[in-house]
C-alpha cells in the first residue's frame, strides 16, 4: 500500500506541457459505461480476475483517469510497463497495488519503491534488488518467464531455479508468475499452445515444492478471447479493456470506448484547378467549398493515410483533401456546414460509422499504435 513516507516528485516536463483544457481544440471522449461493460465481458470470458494493463497512457485513453475508473470497479492490481508509468499513477493519487516490469536495474539512476510490485526479467536482478530493499521491508516480485516469445524475460530453463531463489530470499515475496503470448489473436495456435503447456508445467513444478504465487497470469487480450485460461488466477488485458478486438472481427460483446473529434475553424471557397496543402497532391476538380480543422499528425492522424482518409461532419462522410499537415487538415465541405461544426475523426461504431480500426487500415498499421500516439494537445473527457 502506498504511504506518505515515499515522496513522488512531480514530473516538471509533464507539468510544463499542460495546456488549458478550454483552449484545446481536439477532444477524445471516453465512455465510462463502455469500459464497465468490457470489464464484465473480460471476466466472463476468461473466468479469472484481471490485471488491466495501462501502459502507454492506457493505450492513449489517459492512465490516471482510467485507473480511477478501474479502482471503482474493484480492480486490485493494475499493470504498467515502466517505473515512470507507475510513478505517474502515484502522482495522480492512486494508492492501490501497481505492477511494473523492471527493464534495467543496472541503471545507476534506478530507485526502488517497495510499495510497487515488480516483475523480474533477469535472474541476476534478484540479488541486486534484495540489496536495495530497506531494512524491515519486503518487495513483491512477479517472475517474468520467457515461454518462447524471445523478448525480455527469464529464459524458461532457468525459471524454476530463479523462483526458488526469490522464494528463499528474506527481502523478497514471490507473489506472481507471468509470461506473454506470441500470436494469441489466432485460435488453437501451435506456438501459443506450447507456451501455455510450459507455463502450466512451471506452475505445477512450483506447487510441488509448495510455492504457490497469488497472481498467475499469461493471457493478454487475445488469450482471453481465444484460449481457455480459466485455470490461471488472472488475465492481463490491454486493448480489450477499450473494446479493441484482437481477432480483428466483429464482436458484439465488446464496446469501443473512444470518440475523437474536433471542429471546423474556417470555411472558404476555392476555384477549379486550385491545389490544396503541401506539395499540391490534390487539385480541385471544380469550384469547391472547403473546411479547415485543427488536427494533424502531431495529434494523432497517420500521415500515411493522406489521400485515403475520411471524416464525418453533420452525419455525412467527407474526404480529407491533400496531404495532412502537422496541425491541420482540409476537408470537402457542404453549403450547410457552419463554423465550429463538429468533425468526427472516429467514433465508437454507434455515434459514427467510422472507428479507429478503419483509420488504422487506411494507414496500414494497427489501432493500438495510433491510439498510443495521441498527442498532448488532445483533451480527454470521460462521460
Amino acid at each position: 500500500m502506498y504511504t506518505k513516507k515515499h515522496k513522488y516528485t512531480k514530473n516538471k516536463t509533464i507539468k510544463n506541457n499542460k495546456i488549458n483544457k478550454n483552449q484545446n481544440m481536439i477532444t477524445a471522449t471516453i465512455n465510462i459505461d463502455a469500459i464497465r461493460k468490457n470489464i464484465k465481458y473480460i471476466k466472463q470470458q476468461s473466468k479469472t480476475d484481471m490485471i488491466p494493463v495501462l501502459k502507454a497512457n492506457a493505450y492513449g485513453h489517459g492512465m490516471v483517469e482510467i485507473a480511477k475508473i478501474l479502482r471503482k470497479e474493484n480492480i486490485e492490481l493494475i499493470g504498467v510497463a515502466t517505473l515512470e508509468e507507475a510513478l505517474i499513477l502515484r502522482r495522480g493519487g492512486d494508492k492501490g497495488k501497481i505492477l511494473y516490469w523492471v527493464y534495467d536495474l543496472y541503471n545507476p539512476n534506478f530507485k526502488l519503491y517497495p510499495d510497487l510490485d515488480i516483475s523480474i526479467i533477469d535472474e541476476n536482478h534478484i540479488e541486486i534488488l534484495s540489496k536495495m530493499v530497506p531494512k524491515n521491508k519486503k518487495c513483491n516480485i512477479h517472475l517474468f518467464v520467457d515461454t518462447g516469445i524471445n523478448r525480455a524475460g527469464i529464459p524458461y530453463e532457468y525459471a524454476l531455479s530463479a523462483a526458488k531463489k526469490i522464494n528463499d530470499n528474506p527481502k523478497l515475496n514471490l507473489v506472481g508468475m507471468m509470461s506473454h503470448l506470441i500470436e494469441s489473436e489466432f485460435k488453437n495456435d501451435k506456438l501459443v499452445n506450447e507456451q501455455l503447456r510450459k507455463f502450466r508445467l512451471l506452475r505445477n513444478q512450483l506447487a510441488d515444492i509448495n510455492i504457490i504465487p497469488k497472481y498467475v497470469h499469461i493471457a493478454n487480450s487475445g488469450g482471453v478471447i481465444n484460449y481457455d485460461v480459466s485455470d490461471f488466477t488472472h488475465c492481463r488485458p490491454g486493448k480489450l479493456l477499450h473494446g479493441l478486438n484482437p481477432n480483428k472481427t466483429i464482436n458484439n460483446n465488446l464496446n469501443l470506448t473512444m470518440t475523437l473529434s474536433t471542429n471546423i475553424i474556417q470555411l472558404k471557397n476555392i476555384n477549379k484547378g486550385d491545389g490544396i496543402g503541401y506539395d499540391y497532391t490534390y487539385f480541385a476538380p471544380k469550384n469547391m467549398r472547403i473546411a479547415v480543422a485543427p488536427i494533424g499528425f502531431a495529434d494523432f492522424l497517420p500521415r500515411l493515410s493522406s489521400g485515403k482518409l475520411y471524416v464525418y461532419i453533420n452525419g455525412t462522410k467527407r474526404k480529407v483533401l491533400g496531404l495532412e499537415s502537422m496541425d491541420q487538415i482540409v476537408i470537402a465541405s457542404k453549403k450547410t456546414d457552419k463554423l465550429h461544426d463538429k468533425v468526427i475523426i472516429f467514433g465508437d461504431g454507434k455515434n459514427c460509422p467510422q472507428n479507429i480500426n478503419n483509420i488504422a487500415k487506411e494507414a496500414s498499421t494497427i489501432s493500438t499504435e495510433l491510439l498510443t500516439h495521441i498527442g498532448y494537445r488532445v483533451n480527454r473527457e470521460y462521460i
